[in-house]
């Protein structure tokens, strides 16, 4: 943690936005001592899984705002729930948003629905080929660096039938990488 309040405290005069995950994210204590020591907001929740952690990050005043991600949190109603969770304790929500149009649409309706919704992750290429050759309806932008919210049924958008044709699976080696000890390095 020492390293991440001497980097906090070196970052301050840019007022970045949110200090994202200034350490291991499970370390809920240590996350609690950086806030404390730095006038930066801290984000973190990508990686959790579960309404419980949120929690137990949200009970040691350790974040300014959550990221959760619809795709592991168990999809917008979980989403729902730990947004409501960080309202009730004045936290804000940055929905984590790495993966694809469907995970999008699926953010868009925290945005629309969440009081404390504060910005939405966009990956850059979503609206262009591959990705946009997999859904119809995606999200629209205004030009003022706004999406649209969809007001078709459902999260606004329909796969292409010839989705997985055009967008097939591509396997990949997944390589962890383990500490001397057999455990798993946090990547």
């Amino acid at each position: 943690p020492a390293e991440a309040v001497q980097l906090g405290l070196g970052i301050e005069e840019f007022h970045p936005y949110f200090f994202e995950d200034p350490i291991t994210p499970d370390n809920f204590d240590e996350m609690a001592y950086v806030a404390g020591k730095i006038n930066i907001p801290i984000a973190t929740g990508e990686r959790f899984t579960s309404l419980w952690e949120f929690q137990m990050a949200l009970s040691r005043n350790s974040v300014q705002y959550i990221r959760p991600d619809v795709c592991l949190v168990g999809g917008i109603s979980g989403a729902r729930k730990i947004a409501a969770l960080a309202e009730a304790n004045h936290v804000g929500v940055v929905p984590h948003n790495p993966l694809s149009p469907v995970s999008t649409a699926a953010c868009l309706q925290i945005a629309a629905t969440a009081p404390n919704f504060a910005l939405q992750e966009y990956p850059i290429g979503e609206d262009a080929p591959p990705k946009s050759d997999m859904v119809s309806g995606m999200a629209e932008h205004d030009g003022n660096g706004y999406l649209v919210i969809s007001d078709a049924p459902g999260i606004g958008i329909e796969l292409k039938p010839d989705a997985i044709e055009k967008c097939p699976p591509k396997p990949r080696e997944v390589i962890t990488r383990l500490h001397a000890d057999g455990s798993v390095i946090d990547q």
